[in-house]
């Protein structure tokens, strides 16, 4: 009856799976998260950086290096804001979309026990309890069939004693 052993084995191989899956999507989650809050920190860091750089800007005097450094500043400053505008979005777009997988994922891990131990209990149940209720309603039969037979074998007897008698009273 290898059938059941195969589908216990194969429970615990999916339950390992899952719960790999979701340490896996966990990490994931932990990495996005570190990265949206590093690449808002150096954002806020290189605008800060540039506003800075903007005070300190001497406008009295135009040359060649002023506007390359006032270049520097505003490349600078579209840095950061392109770098928090694409941590916004990965915090807002697949950071979400991955915290509601990993929630769905529980959810089914869970359903899936769930349902898991419902089976085993009916298994157990109808391999059981049921399998017993069986055995003893064939035991009863069986005595039941025994005691008949043991009954006809009695009236067949006593018939035949009586067959006996009837037949030496007729002659």
């Amino acid at each position: 009856m290898g059938f059941g052993r195969d589908l216990r084995n194969s429970h615990e191989g999916l339950l390992k799976l899952q719960d790999w899956e979701l340490k896996l999507l966990e990490t994931v989650k932990r990495f996005m998260t570190l990265r949206v809050k590093s690449d808002k920190e150096y954002s806020a860091l290189l605008l800060n950086l540039s506003q800075q750089s903007e005070k300190q800007e001497a406008t009295d005097y135009l040359s060649t290096v002023s506007k390359s450094w006032a270049q520097v500043v505003r490349q600078t400053e579209e840095l950061g804001r392109v770098m928090r505008g694409h941590a916004d979005d990965l915090n807002s777009g697949p950071l979400h979309r991955l915290a509601t997988l990993i929630r769905d994922k529980q959810q089914v891990k869970k359903s899936y026990q769930s349902l898991h131990q419902q089976l085993e209990s009916h298994n157990h149940k109808v391999t059981r309890s049921d399998l017993e209720k069986l055995k003893t309603t064939y035991r009863q039969l069986s005595r039941d069939a025994n005691n008949a037979k043991d009954k006809y074998r009695e009236a067949v007897a006593k018939g035949e004693q009586s067959f006996t008698f009837l037949f030496c009273f007729i002659i």
